[in-house]
């Protein structure tokens, strides 16, 4: 339009000079601003392609066509709102772009699913159309389009096409097929375009011969049409028919392929093409949980995709996250976006038994990757690599790694070459992360991002919900990507159980107890690993005495949790010490669940493993799932047996003192976040590492003793039996605390109701022999002995109860835990 307007000045220049000697000069600047104000009018249309599955549009278009009687070729067709053409027939139309001199032809079908302002086309047909109008801008609303004026096409006499180079093997007879059936019908192409060939729709009898999971379709590219050039142009376009177009196939060739960004959530059965909303049933193929890494690893590899870097450095980059996060998705999204192939390589497959053999897979590996670019080249599990039989680090492997990495960018191509390592949060060698140019981490996911992303689950499955989806997102607070995946699949499956046969597992409608099974589910999942975050259910009520100490813990942890701004004086820990059998462990469990935190419940020698660092990874595990579930509180149980006092007793080659270090490290960790809380339970707090008790770490001891005193008895008591169904309502147990010794712990309490329970019971069962069951009233009788519901605990019950408990901690231990009180806690003195 600029280049229009300065010949146009020069135009108005030169005929108001001309006009001096014949009026009529001013005709052709007439005709130049007529044909400028209609150009002006197409460039204001300001239309935006949108490109949907090509599978999509095969589906509104046949649906389209469905009275048409003339052929059309269904694979060269876009949708465009009648309004905007005023036509309500198929046509021929020229798609432009205000930046380009070029024109692209395709027919254009009416259709009242497009909107005023867009072109819909499949996503093939947009790659064509801007790499042949020079598009760069993909996401540009400055297209128009113009009425063709020659609306008859030809027929090519030849046709040459070349499959475009992927990670897949295709088989000869697979391709032979496909073309076969494809050209059974005529099809309209151009020189340079690329057309996509859906193996399940003409190779059905193939499609699970071919290897690949995302192998789906296969692309080839228009290299030459030979026509009649007096009467046709083959960048214009014309018609390739069997029996008078000769086929031939050329080598095969390098190309980027048509970028992919929408999945299909719509289902197109049962005559649903009639609903108006179909165009925006359309979902991102990317979740929301990848959103923010998608953003970065495209911004690392996008300098290399347009030639900006001008400096010699190798594309090699880091994918970082613990299992299930999402960093293969996050790679096969990344390559779909970028019109690059993906090539998918396990470390664990190229891992010998030998350097020798795993170099040599090294260079296979990457001569492969070099026949099929543009690509990205995606090594997964790259923790495991460059390492030798026994688990150190191999300086060869990681050297010939590095070797062939600066081999491979040597040579200059034209299509870029990718590499996209990823690994857990395990840590690799540093010399070999040196070669990574860049890391993107996964990061635990948001209340939001877990609420978007279980939104988009439920969306692109085709499940409907009748529940409030962010109280769901705030059971899964430490769930990854593939766990929300499992946890919606899971809630389906039930839901399907009490559906009947006839409704299609696509048009479920879960509801709120279908979530909470399947998170129970879940939950009951993980407790086979170390560290499964959950919100117990113990309540204050559930324990007797211990006043002060609830106070004490409550003041620790839930005012930190109430304000914002904790001025940076957060305390870290709790260690609770004390004979056995008093509650620590309750006591941690009630803290959670009245301050509605998460609970992680560690036993210290549930981390210790046999293999060289693997305890210090289970430490860190631990501290990573609790960063990801917080508010949480981890609780250490026997916390001596995990961080024994270094230096003092051999331990094979200082497994614990490195034990005790990591956890050290990661206590430090937590820094001013005061969303993590440590409570750590021990019965030897002398036997402790003493570095874990000064202030920042473990920096409040609170000793939780025996309730000697007859008040603290009743009401450890009391919470016992509160499900206690008795025949004095309740006097019985200020009749037991008379006959109670003092030295009794909660457990021992414990086993007092739980043995008068049983005594109660067991009298019901012998009243049950006695008894005759003659007549129906009798067998009322008998059903109400037998419920637990309904069983009656007496005084004697109690009594003969007390009779037989043994305190389990003697008059000589309780004066051990209490010098180590006054030993630890100052000011108790």
């Amino acid at each position: 339009m600029v280049l229009f307007d300065y010949n146009l000045k020069r135009l108005t220049f030169v005929t108001r000079i001309l006009m001096n000697r014949d009026i009529r000069f001013i005709l052709p600047l007439i005709m130049a601003n007529y044909t400028r104000l209609q150009l002006l009018r197409l460039v204001k249309m300001n239309l935006r392609v949108k490109s949907i599955p090509d599978e999509a549009l095969q589906l509104f278009i046949g649906r389209e066509l469905s009275s048409t009687t003339n052929y059309v070729d269904t694979y060269s067709c876009i949708l465009a709102n009648a309004k905007l053409i005023n036509v309500s027939t198929i046509s021929w139309y020229y798609v432009c772009y205000t930046s380009s001199l070029k024109k692209y032809k395709v027919t254009i079908i009416p259709s009242n699913h497009a909107n005023t302002d867009e072109l819909v086309m499949s996503e093939t047909m947009k790659f064509n159309i801007q790499s042949y109008l020079s598009v760069t801008d993909f996401e540009s609303d400055r297209y128009f389009i113009i009425a063709a004026s020659d609306p008859d096409q030809g027929i090519a006499e030849e046709a040459e096409i070349s499959l475009i180079s992927n990670p897949y093997e295709c088989l000869e007879d697979l391709v032979d097929t496909l073309l076969h059936n494809y050209f059974s019908e005529a099809r309209y192409l151009r020189e340079n375009d690329v057309f996509s060939i859906d193996i399940k729709n003409f190779a059905p009898s193939l499609q699970f011969l071919v290897a690949g999971n995302n192998f789906n379709a296969v692309l080839f590219k228009v290299r030459h049409l030979n026509v009649d050039k007096l009467t046709q142009n083959p960048r214009k376009g014309c018609f390739i028919v069997r029996g008078i177009t000769s086929l031939v196939q050329k080598s095969n060739i390098h190309s980027y392929i048509p970028r992919r960004y929408l999945i299909s959530a719509y289902k197109f059965e049962n005559g649903l093409l009639d609903d108006n909303k179909v165009m925006d049933s359309f979902l991102s193929n990317c979740p929301p949980a990848l959103e923010e890494p998608l953003k970065s690893l495209t911004a690392c590899i996008s300098p290399f995709i347009q030639h900006d870097s001008f400096v010699d450095v190798q594309p090699v980059f880091l994918v970082e996250g613990s299992e299930g996060s999402g960093k293969s998705n996050l790679v096969r999204i990344t390559a779909e976006r970028m019109g690059l192939n993906l090539l998918k390589v396990d470390f664990s497959d190229v891992q010998s038994l030998t350097s020798a053999q795993t170099e040599a897979k090294l260079r296979i590996v990457f001569h492969n990757a070099q026949n099929c670019v543009p690509c990205i080249l995606m090594l997964s599990n790259i923790q495991i690599f460059g390492k030798d039989g026994e688990g150190k680090e191999d300086e060869r492997i990681i050297s010939s790694f590095d070797s062939e990495l600066r081999n491979l960018y040597k040579v200059g191509s034209k299509y870029p070459l990718i590499v996209v390592a990823t690994a857990d949060t395990s840590r690799i060698p540093a010399s070999l992360q040196q070669v990574f140019i860049e890391t993107i981490s996964m990061e635990p996911l948001s209340q939001n991002q877990r609420f978007e992303t279980l939104k988009w689950l439920l969306a692109s499955k085709g499940f409907r919900i009748k529940v409030d989806l962010s109280h769901v997102a705030a059971l899964c607070t430490d769930f990854v990507l593939a766990d929300l995946n499992a946890f919606v699949l899971h809630a389906a499956k039930i839901r399907s159980r009490f559906s009947s046969t006839e409704t299609g597992i696509s048009e479920l409608t879960l509801m709120q107890d279908d979530f909470s099974k399947a998170h129970e589910y879940m939950q009951s999942r993980y407790s086979d690993w170390i560290g499964a975050p959950r919100v117990p259910k113990v309540y204050w009520e559930d324990i007797g005495g211990l006043a002060d100490l609830k106070s004490e813990i409550l003041r620790r942890i839930e005012l930190p949790l109430l304000t914002s701004d904790n001025v940076g004086l957060n305390r870290t820990g709790l260690l609770l010490y004390g004979p056995p059998g008093t509650g620590k462990t309750l006591l941690a469990k009630a803290v959670a669940t009245e301050c509605q935190v998460h609970f992680l419940s560690v036993k210290g020698p549930e981390l210790l493993n046999m293999y060289v660092g693997q305890s210090e990874k289970n430490v860190r595990q631990v501290f990573e799932r609790a960063r990801a579930s917080a508010p949480c509180v981890i609780f250490f149980d026997e916390l001596d047996s995990l961080a024994p006092n270094r230096g003092k007793n051999g331990d094979s080659g200082g497994v614990m003192d490195r034990v005790v270090s990591q956890l050290l490290a990661e206590i430090d960790g937590l820094g001013s976040k005061g969303s993590v809380f440590i409570i750590g339970a021990t019965n030897r707090p002398d036997l402790i590492d003493p570095a874990l008790l000064r202030p920042g770490r473990f920096d409040k001891l609170l000793y939780v003793g025996i309730s000697s005193d007859k008040k603290s008895q009743l009401s450890i008591l009391k919470a016992l039996t509160r499900s206690f169904k008795f025949s004095d309502n309740g006097a019985e147990l200020d009749q037991l605390v008379e006959i109670l010794p003092d030295n009794l712990t909660g457990a021992d309490l414990y086993a007092v109701c739980s043995n008068a329970w049983l005594f109660a019971v067991r009298r019901n069962l012998e009243k049950l022999d006695n008894k005759n069951d003659t007549d129906q009233e009798m067998k009322d009788d008998n059903d109400s002995l037998v419920d637990h519901n309904k069983v009656v605990v007496t005084k004697d019950d109690f009594f003969k109860a007390a009779k037989n408990i043994t305190p389990s901690v003697g008059k000589d231990e309780l004066k051990h835990y209490e010098r180590l009180r006054y030993e630890l806690s100052p000011t108790v003195r």
